[in-house]
């Protein structure tokens, strides 16, 4: 550890978090050392917080360093304008980077892990649990908002044939998307848009996926998300999301503090609470919530595989032009959100909606 280390760990989560994206200090296990070091950190969080009230001096030092971070957090509210630039600086990398640690299928969500099963295998599951839970039969045709690298679109048309429509802001997914469809021969099944939720072009929808995109949304635009599903949906229609959340007795701190995935991975992101969800649920549409299952604890599992994928895969992201810094942040990211999971700091919910009467859901 060296002297710039410890100014920096009076700033807390972030200080600790940019002292090891900038070399301030390392860890000799990479692995269980620097997971081990940010699930203390997790634990002591609410003791570490009164003692630095306590110490005010300590604790103006910190609310310094967040000052600067909330300022840029503030220019980056999802607007449809700016929105379309939170997404691209992640998910438009490059395809070949998110290659190196995803699976085959390039499914950037938590999987559903049975036993020692390999990764593939485990989002497989996910994929059809999702499938499954939005009664998606031959016939139907599915919105997919916030539709990735196009693998629920292709794995939900061969299983169900029905017909599907994703959307994404990411030039790069899309790309990417289309070719995967052209290769499965399933042009006539399946189109992807590039364009914002908000812009979706009128029709109702038999059914509604949306995977790991409301955390893009911000606290402002959660109501607005569900009018848009509100209005893009058949009345008989099923509403399934997947989402990472945060406990609701942590939320609006949360969500007005900057903190280091927003600032260096996700620029524009907040977690839901799901307090937060049913709020802007009742506020914006007339759905009610038919299901919840919290898959969380196997997002500990995905993050390690995708963690171990990135660090045996280094030297490819060097390759393709990024440089060390780049590598400690993303090292740090996935070990930090599998310590999230792991202590269940998060959670990561699938809830299934529907409106009143939805003659789909059939007799009890």
């Amino acid at each position: 550890m060296t002297p710039c280390s410890i100014g920096r760990l009076i700033e807390g989560g972030m200080g600790l978090a940019e002292a090891y994206i900038d070399g301030c200090y390392s860890v000799l296990d990479k692995r269980e050392g620097l997971l081990n070091l940010i699930l203390i950190l997790i634990a002591n969080r609410d003791e570490r917080r009164n003692r630095r009230i306590a110490r005010k001096g300590f604790h103006v030092i910190a609310q310094l360093a967040y000052a600067k971070h909330f300022l840029r957090e503030t220019s980056r509210k999802n607007t449809a304008t700016q929105t379309r630039r939170n997404i691209s600086q992640h998910y438009d990398l490059s395809n070949d980077f998110f290659s190196l640690f995803l699976d085959k299928s390039m499914t950037y969500s938590c999987a559903v892990f049975k036993d020692n099963e390999s990764l593939e295998v485990a989002q497989q599951r996910k994929l059809s649990l999702l499938i499954n839970k939005a009664k998606v039969k031959r016939g139907h045709h599915v919105l997919d908002i916030g539709s990735g690298w196009g693998s629920l679109a292709i794995e939900t048309v061969k299983q169900t044939g029905c017909k599907y429509t994703g959307v994404t802001l990411s030039a790069e997914q899309h790309k990417y998307a289309e070719r995967k469809v052209r290769e499965a021969g399933l042009e006539d099944r399946i189109n992807f848009l590039l364009c914002d939720y908000r812009k979706i072009p009128p029709f109702k929808y038999d059914a509604i996926i949306s995977c790991g995109m409301i955390e893009h949304v911000g606290h402002e635009y959660m109501d607005e998300f569900f009018a848009c599903c509100e209005s893009y949906l058949a009345e008989d229609g099923i509403l399934v999301l997947q989402f990472i959340s945060v406990p609701e007795e942590r939320y609006e701190q949360y969500r007005k503090r900057p903190d280091f995935i927003k600032e260096y991975i996700f620029p524009g992101g907040c977690l839901p609470s799901l307090a937060r969800i049913m709020s802007a649920m009742t506020t914006s549409s007339r759905f009610c919530i038919e299901h919840v299952e919290n898959i969380g604890p196997n997002y500990y599992t995905t993050l390690m595989h995708w963690r171990d994928n990135f660090m045996a895969n280094k030297d490819e992201v060097l390759a393709l032009g990024f440089d060390e810094r780049f590598l400690r942040i993303w090292e740090y990211y996935l070990i930090f959100s599998a310590a999230g999971f792991k202590s269940r700091a998060f959670g990561d919910y699938q809830v299934v909606f529907s409106r009143p009467g939805n003659r789909r859901l059939g007799q009890p």
